[in-house]
């Protein structure tokens, strides 16, 4: 797309998102360079998905379904937006991709909740950009995880760790041309809108 200006050069389902949920919150993040949300519960899903792309996660999740490319890359443009994505783990022999959730049971994923989450469109929209078909479907799997008090009571009093229960959940989302035409058309808008604000950005600094 002509004069399409990102801060990064490219889109991301976290920078979309972030954009369409609080433009502020984008500009503070991806205009200023602002520290971005840390927390113990980001910190552990990180730790999950590293030890699943090294292929060591077979003692803590036995049952996880891993597909044979794991943080599968899509680099590629939709309809002029350069866009950046990472698959949890994809299967390229039949054109699925599956997405990895650590959470808590009290915050439950549901079948709804999955049908409704933009990143699997967003990223069934890139891929079908790099492949040229759709993917059919892709599955959400809910790592579960709880709280539990730490050992030394009275050192660590009210502090709690994260752990898996070893339970997972999953979720089969089908998709929709529709749907994706509908995602590619709204992420080639809200790039419009970031690039038009980008430039109103670097226009007062001058």
């Amino acid at each position: 797309m002509e004069g399409l200006l990102l801060p990064k050069g490219y889109l991301s389902w976290s920078a979309y998102s972030m954009w369409k949920s609080s433009p502020k919150r984008y500009k503070k993040e991806y205009f200023v360079g602002s520290d971005r949300l840390d927390t113990r519960f980001l910190r552990f899903g990180k730790s999950i998905a590293s030890q699943i792309e090294e292929g060591t996660h077979q003692e803590i999740l036995p049952s996880l379904k891993v597909y044979p490319e794991v943080e599968f890359q899509i680099n590629v443009d939709v309809n002029g937006v350069p866009i950046l994505s990472y698959l949890d783990c994809y299967d390229p022999s039949v054109n699925l991709f599956r997405e990895y959730k650590t959470g808590l049971g009290r915050n439950p994923w549901t079948p709804v909740k999955v049908q409704k989450h933009g990143q699997l469109l967003f990223y069934a929209t890139a891929l079908r950009a790099l492949t040229g078909k759709m993917p059919e479907y892709c599955h959400l799997d809910w790592i579960i995880t709880e709280e539990v008090e730490r050992g030394n009571k009275a050192f660590d009093k009210g502090r709690k760790d994260i752990r898996l229960t070893k339970e997972i959940k999953s979720f089969k989302r089908v998709f929709d041309e529709r749907e994706l035409d509908k995602m590619e058309e709204d992420l080639v808008k809200a790039a419009m809108e970031i690039s038009k604000a980008y430039r109103e950005f670097i226009q007062d600094l001058i």
